[in-house]
């Protein structure tokens, strides 16, 4: 194997040329390490921090037990890049945040434990929007991250740099964060195929935290069979790869009238399951009125930050009255600064919007005979540097606890990909993996 061939190469392709002998788990991680010292500065923009030396020595540990003929992982050898939220013991857990740079991990998070078990070569840890507060990957630490595509356009957020690193050849696999989307909206702006699990699925013990309830860490790849190893390596399960009928449903108001690309991109993609048409109007409000996110962040930001002396600041107000942040957070951190929290009548009221949506939703499906809803996972194009971007329809997973993925669904004429959100019941990865690997029978990405 050589460089080149490293840079779109699968997990499967990766693991049959380290069987065969073609390339050696210390050759990955040199090549991985070239791709990003040429492509990230200043292109890409997507590394917090970079552990060189660390990931050759478990390159080579991983060669050795190859040698020798031990007990191999799934992963084994193959160059992995965790983002920058998550606990990597002895490397630093900033968020996107300079005033957390100087935080340093003291234990694995338990991700990262599984990933090591099964042998992947972790090499440093990706840019991120700053305490993945936003979906644009704005962060005090490193700026902007560049979407894949377009430099100068958002990647999305808030798992930027780990879509990107992916999009961009660094690794076959990066893991993210998702509270409101930031897997599957960085997935679909760089033509990557991600997955939000359903709630509980993984833990989140060791991510810095924005929402414990709706917080899940998740897997960005470039193919529908890399998702399905990525996801059981995770889970430590195996989903079925037949079954019941794939039976999709449209989420009509899903979509922005005066966005036919994007509509068009989704519509097309589903053509081919016979989808039906099914109208929700209240949907998008309902998501919004049972969203968690501002009861829960202050508080859950304090307790992790309680025993970590490096920080620069231990509370969200005080983050807040710091001035320190990207200028994009400013609104989201003072107002969820003097949010009510977990004490208030407000959060009780939404914990339980959040069961009687999922329960509006079983019943929806049922109604409809369905078991996948479709739908664009952002209905906007992404937006350039310093503005706002609008249109996620990502969040009727996070506060329902459904899994859902994102899927590459096409380019636009501008050469920017598109992604449709399939979201499933509780439970139903199968049917979501089975899905991706259908979908991408019909739709390829030439970049």
């Amino acid at each position: 194997m050589q460089y080149a061939d490293y840079l779109t190469a699968s997990l499967s392709d990766l693991s049959l040329a380290l069987q065969r002998g073609d390339v050696t788990a210390r050759q990955l991680t040199d090549f991985a390490l070239q791709r990003i010292s040429e492509a990230d500065q200043p292109r890409y923009n997507a590394i917090t921090w970079l552990f060189a030396d660390d990931a050759r020595a478990a390159a080579e540990l991983s060669d050795t037990r190859r040698q020798r003929g031990e007990a191999l992982g799934q992963l084994d050898g193959i160059p992995v890049l965790i983002k920058d939220n998550i606990e990597v013991q002895g490397w630093p857990t900033s968020a996107g945040s300079v005033m957390l740079r100087d935080v340093i991990a003291q234990t694995d998070a338990p991700l990262v434990t599984t990933l090591r078990h099964q042998g992947a070569v972790i090499i440093g840890k990706t840019a991120m929007h700053e305490l993945a507060a936003g979906i644009t990957g704005a962060s005090s630490l490193t700026g902007f991250t560049h979407n894949a595509w377009r430099e100068g356009r958002s990647p999305g957020g808030s798992s930027s740099g780990s879509a990107v690193a992916v999009a961009a050849g660094y690794v076959p696999l990066a893991i993210g964060s998702d509270t409101a989307g930031s897997v599957r909206i960085p997935a679909a702006f760089n033509g990557l195929f991600g997955l939000r699990m359903t709630r509980g699925a993984l833990s989140t013990s060791g991510i810095v935290p924005l929402s414990p309830t709706q917080d899940i860490p998740g897997p960005l790849v470039r193919s529908a069979a890399d998702l399905r190893i990525a996801s059981e390596v995770l889970t430590g399960k195996t989903f079925a790869t037949a079954g019941e009928a794939l039976r999709v449903g449209i989420w009509q108001e899903g979509f922005a009238a005066d966005e036919d690309e994007i509509n068009q991109a989704v519509q097309t993609a589903v053509a081919g399951f016979a989808p039906s048409i099914l109208s929700w109007p209240e949907l998008e409000a309902l998501a919004a009125e049972a969203n968690i996110i501002g009861y829960e962040f202050a508080e859950a930001l304090a307790e992790y930050l309680a025993d970590k002396p490096q920080a620069q600041f231990h509370t969200l107000p005080d983050i807040a009255a710091s001035g320190l942040y990207h200028p994009q957070l400013e609104t989201v951190f003072k107002t969820r600064a003097v949010h009510p929290g977990t004490a208030s009548e407000g959060y009780a009221r939404v914990q339980q919007r959040q069961h009687d949506l999922y329960q509006q939703l079983v019943a929806m499906f049922d109604q409809h005979n369905i078991n996948l809803l479709a739908y664009p996972v952002v209905r906007r194009a992404p937006v350039k540097h310093g503005e706002m971007q609008e249109g996620s329809n990502a969040l009727v997973s996070a506060v329902t606890g459904a899994p859902a993925i994102s899927i590459p669904a096409g380019l636009s004429q501008d050469g920017l990909p598109i992604g449709v959100e399939l979201l499933a019941l509780r439970g139903r990865e199968d049917l979501l993996l089975r899905a991706a690997e259908a979908f991408e029978l019909r739709i390829s990405l030439n970049k």
